[in-house]
């Protein structure tokens, strides 16, 4: 730790050094502008200000990049228009928004291919293959690497051969081939230390620490980690110097050294935030939650687990954020949450399946096989047969690595209990009682939903079919007798219409029973059928039914999901028969803390100070009480009636 401290103080004086170069260059080129010059040297200018920015503040250079490509194009310059398009595709890469960074490098791929630029498409397709390794599709890398690799051979052009085998051994880093990415990648540096490459010694000495990581050799880890930042300080990058940084701390939060981790975890964020990297936020903050949860700040640690999580999902990083919901399965399991950890437990499982489905090795090694035998073209005239063949073994492999996935995740839980259990000695009596205590109260979850499922079939297979029975049997009787008596005819079509409305609710409370959950997006297709029957009946009402977005899929039990659509139908229902109202409006909004359904009518409105209210209004009252919520009542004479539902959001799911 000494040392990792030493060095970063004396990197600091480089860092401004080389950060300092890079902004008296930009400086120089802002003087330039200030000078008038020509339209296509404005844009050139504009071009190299994306580039030196990218080096030290990733909004600037965005910024810049948006100029460049204008001008460009204005200019008509396919050349630089590509290069452009390349500038801005490398800035998007440092931030980690892989999306728009292939994006660009493709606009450059098809002006340089149209201009048959071979040296730029080859520069490209390593690019390209950068993107595919970091989006874990190995098999579109391997084939872009191979293209570069075979352009820069051609042309005996070392510097650039060393890099791609570089990211080749990174590939095989990815598919924890360890050995075969020790024997690349360590080649690759021994060719850059002879020729003093820093820039690209920065790159490679962090892959080759990732690999001893890996190999649980963590004295060659840090050993690289630190020749790595040594390398990235040098040349002034510091997305290397945060991941170096990053990195170390990683180790030394497994050495159960928390202090010495937090504060290398500190001038990682330093130089990071510089930077302005989400790719490097997410990782930095993901360590960070590690860290807290090992030293039992379970709830930061979730607080960061919840916050990178959505950023890995919405970005594909599936390693990271399979690192992330084991974190988060051990944290809940600490906070005592079950619900949460079997919820983690089936994403988990999930993504563990994709990954381990991945066809990615296989396919990447006999791409690299087949190079190293063979040109591309003949490559490309294998058999459509042997393709088919590899693919059906592929297939029939899927199963073994979904039972050796599933095998995998029950061993985790095992091994996890083992050490918590030892861990945790003096505290075994009652942890065991808790255990038994969530067992059982999941058992009785498990055997109330098993009683909801057959209550609500018993109630859709016996009292509905009677309640159809009635139906059909009071009609026919309307229909086979010619009855005069007016009052029975009346009170026929009143059983008739009673137990059709008590069909409607016994289907409603059938639909409540069989989910554990409701959102309000269920509620809204429920009050949308309600409003269609009752539209039939009004159709001069119209009705509207709005939720906010962000509330769409908060959650709620079935009792309070019920309570709440009856409550609504019930108001709906008062607005049809007694306001005389021309529009309905159910909107769902959150405010503050809160979440407000309001149901609007424009009807006649009452007197709330004369009026006795009846058992509808009560049991509206009393349902929304029962769940936690506030329920008022707005009205007055001529200007409609309003009523508002408030409920809290922490007792709910989000």
């Amino acid at each position: 730790m000494e040392k990792a401290l030493v060095l970063f103080f004396l990197f600091l004086i480089s860092i401004s050094v080389r950060a300092q170069n890079a902004q008296n260059i930009i400086d120089g080129l802002k003087k330039d502008l200030k000078a008038n010059p020509d339209a296509k040297r404005t844009a050139t200018i504009y071009s190299d200000l994306t580039w030196y920015y990218s080096k030290i503040d990733i909004d600037s250079a965005l910024h810049y990049g948006g100029k460049a490509a204008v001008e460009s194009k204005k200019l008509n310059d396919s050349t630089l228009i590509a290069q452009v398009y390349s500038d801005i595709g490398a800035v998007y890469f440092i931030k980690g928004d892989f999306v728009n960074s292939k994006a660009n490098y493709l606009s450059a791929y098809k002006i340089r291919k149209l201009r048959n630029d071979v040296k730029g498409l080859a520069k490209i397709n390593n690019n390209l293959a950068n993107i595919y390794e970091k989006t874990h599709q190995y098999k579109q890398a391997m084939t872009s690497f191979l293209e570069a690799l075979e352009y820069f051979e051609s042309v005996k052009d070392e510097k650039h051969t060393s890099i791609i085998k570089g990211n080749i051994g990174l590939i095989h880093l990815k598919l924890k081939n360890y050995p075969k990415a020790l024997q690349y990648i360590s080649d690759v540096i021994q060719y850059q230390e002879k020729n003093n490459f820093k820039e690209e010694l920065c790159v490679s000495c962090l892959n080759l620490g990732n690999v001893y990581l890996n190999m649980q050799d963590t004295i060659n880890a840090l050993k690289f980690y630190d020749k790595s930042v040594k390398a990235c300080t040098a040349v002034g990058n510091k997305k290397g110097i945060s991941s170096g940084f990053n990195n170390i701390a990683s180790i030394k939060s497994e050495q159960k050294k928390s202090k010495d981790a937090l504060a290398l975890y500190q001038k990682s964020k330093q130089v990071r935030e510089e930077l302005n990297s989400d790719l490097d936020k997410a990782n930095f903050d993901l360590n960070l939650a590690l860290d807290f949860a090992s030293n039992k700040k379970y709830n930061e640690a979730k607080k960061l687990l919840l916050s990178t999580k959505l950023f890995f999902e919405q970005t594909n990083h599936n390693e990271k954020l399979q690192k992330n919901y084991k974190s988060l399965i051990t944290v809940y399991a600490y906070l005592n949450k079950p619900d949460s950890v079997n919820y983690y437990l089936d994403k988990l499982a999930v993504l563990n399946e994709q990954l381990l489905l991945s066809k990615a090795e296989k396919q990447t090694a006999e791409l690299e096989t087949k190079y190293q035998t063979e040109k591309k073209e003949r490559l490309l005239q294998k058999s459509k047969a042997e393709i088919a063949t590899r693919e059906l073994e592929i297939r029939k492999k899927e199963t073994q690595f979904l039972i050796l996935g599933l095998i995998s995740l029950a061993l985790i839980v095992i091994i996890y209990l083992v050490y918590r259990q030892q861990k945790l000695k003096n505290k075994q009596q009652e942890q065991e009682f808790e255990l038994k205590s969530a067992i059982a109260k999941i058992e009785t979850q498990n055997k109330l939903q098993e009683q909801r499922l057959n209550i609500s079939r018993d109630l859709h297979d016996n009292i509905g079919s009677q309640l159809t029975f009635i139906i059909s049997s009071v009609d026919n009787i309307k229909y086979a007798f010619d009855i005069q008596n007016d009052k029975l005819d009346s009170k026929l079509s009143g059983i008739s219409n009673f137990a059709k409305s008590t069909i409607i609710e016994l289907r409603d409370t059938i639909w409540a029973m069989n989910k554990s959950e409701i959102t309000f997006e269920d509620l809204q297709a429920r009050i949308h059928n309600f409003i269609d029957k009752a539209q039939e009946a009004k159709e001069d009402i119209q009705f509207d039914f709005e939720v906010d977005l962000s509330l769409k899929t908060t959650k709620f039990t079935s009792v309070e999901g019920m309570n709440l659509y009856r409550t609504i139908q019930e108001a709906i229902n008062n607005s049809i028969k007694y306001a005389k109202a021309k529009k309905i409006t159910v909107t769902i909004k959150p405010i503050k803390n809160d979440i407000l359904i309001s149901i609007v009518d424009d009807g006649n409105g009452f007197d709330l100070e004369k009026t006795m209210f009846g058992n509808g209004i009560h049991n509206m009252r009393k349902r929304i009480s029962d769940i936690g919520g506030s329920f008022e009542i707005e009205s007055s004479v001529d200007r409609g009636t309003t009523i508002n539902v408030k409920l809290k959001k922490q007792f709910f799911a989000i």
